[in-house]
């Protein structure tokens, strides 16, 4: 039987186009929400990271505080690594950054005994934005120092009594002060004054780089299933819809020629089953039709008696 036209139409086409539409519409949506969802993932695990570091630093500075410091200086004992909490963290973060180089500890100051203190590029930024706010306890902000992206906690660093005995009068400080850092810089401080900053850096990861592996991973897996959906469908909706469809229309256009002679039968008890119902009557009221009007045809016609 041949398949009659449609006009160009097609049901498995547009069935077709509309899962394609919710094929794109899902990559679509689902492509900012993974953004979205990676870097809060992003900033949550690295926030995690940073508040164990900051309570490394400040564990490290509270040892030189309550315990080393007033043990050696009342004996005048000096040794700036247990007496000073600032010398104390860099020691510290200098060998952790020897197993882990890729946090960030650091203690920067525009007025250091060490040059190698001084702030530069965002940490500037940050040490005048602490002095701005004064009350300030910590400030916590993302930003690139030394080419890597870092999610950053800063403290104030604020000269005490304790300090000027290293940081005030270059004349009265520490032979072993002076004679590595010499006199023209990281004195003067003033008690109370904030002199610098304390900054612990957690890496941030590329947050571009794993939205796009894991994008292209969803990507991936909804082509995979909506290919199988699709085939799926087109194999149920062909069989089921398409070609009984196609059958029936074939059997109404031989039927419009006069061929409806077999009976049409089907099992199914759904929409396309009670369409094949309907034609089948239709088909016997033709028949019935046809055959009284053949029945008139072959009477003979009926004259007066004579």
């Amino acid at each position: 039987m041949d398949t009659p036209k449609t006009g160009g139409y097609s049901l498995s086409r547009t069935f077709t186009k509309a899962l394609v539409f919710v094929y794109v519409a899902s990559i679509l949506i689902s492509l900012p929400i993974t953004y979205l969802l990676t870097q809060r993932e992003v900033y949550h695990a690295a926030d995690l990271d940073l508040k164990l570091l900051v309570d490394m630093v400040g564990s490290v500075r509270g040892v030189v505080k309550e315990d080393t410091r007033p043990y050696f200086l009342p004996k005048g004992e000096f040794l700036p690594v247990v007496v000073s909490s600032t010398v104390m963290a860099k020691t510290v973060a200098a060998k952790f950054r020897k197993v882990q180089p890729d946090y960030l500890i650091r203690m920067v100051s525009d007025n250091p005994l060490n040059p190698e203190d001084r702030p530069e590029g965002l940490e500037t930024d940050v040490l005048n934005s602490m002095r701005a706010q004064q009350q300030a306890s910590s400030l916590i902000r993302t930003g690139n120092i030394r080419g890597q992206d870092y999610l950053i906690s800063a403290s104030p660093t604020k000269a005490e009594a304790d300090c000027m005995l290293c940081h005030g009068d270059p004349a009265k400080a520490p032979d072993a002060i002076t004679a590595k850092y010499g006199k023209s810089s990281g004195f003067g401080w003033k008690d109370g004054a904030i002199v610098g900053v304390s900054l612990v850096g957690v890496p941030l990861a590329n947050t571009n780089a794993i939205v796009l592996v894991r994008s292209l991973l969803i990507v991936g897996i909804i082509t995979v299933l909506f290919a199988i959906i699709l085939l799926l469908l087109n194999i149920n909706v062909r069989h089921n819809i398409i070609d009984p469809i196609v059958e029936i229309t074939g059997t109404a256009k031989a039927m419009s020629l006069g061929k409806h002679k077999h009976p049409l039968q089907t099992a199914r008890r759904d929409e396309i089953g009670a369409l094949v119902h309907a034609l089948e009557l239709m088909r016997r009221s033709l028949v019935v039709a046809t055959e009284h009007i053949a029945r008139l045809r072959n009477k003979p016609p009926s004259g007066p008696t004579k």
